[in-house]
């Protein structure tokens, strides 16, 4: 792979970033980890775009043909219910036997959760 230009527009996520692809869920915690997540993600099928959520369960969407990130057009803040539904169906928690628990999800903030979620990806 030659030097690929990774862009973001309009405004960067708040780290750490989850990246959801086909085939599995990729974590980052700066823009080099970004830009190699996105770049080597894949579409989740019938999307032309690679959704990023970042702590703040913004939905950035990643644009395969040109290396760019832009916040998600449809404005759609991310629960919490969704992102632990997300990992928990995900490959990753199935081939590492892991389930986030979704026990008293209202005294946990939506940062933490990505944290967390964030730390059982890089395991």
């Amino acid at each position: 792979m030659d030097q690929i230009e990774f862009n973001i527009i309009m405004r960067k996520p708040k780290y750490p970033v989850i990246v959801l692809s086909a085939e599995c869920l990729y974590s980052a915690f700066n823009i080099k980890q970004l830009a190699k997540s996105c770049i080597s993600s894949t579409p989740i099928e019938g999307k032309s775009i690679i959704q990023v959520i970042d702590s703040t369960g913004d939905e950035f969407w990643y644009s395969p043909e040109q290396y760019v990130l832009s916040p998600g057009f449809a404005f759609k803040k991310w629960t919490k219910m969704q992102l632990i539904e997300m990992f928990n169906s995900s490959s990753n928690a199935k081939s590492q036997a892991q389930e986030y628990s979704t026990k008293s999800l209202s005294s946990k903030r939506l940062g933490k959760i990505v944290s967390d979620i964030y730390e059982l990806l890089k395991s």
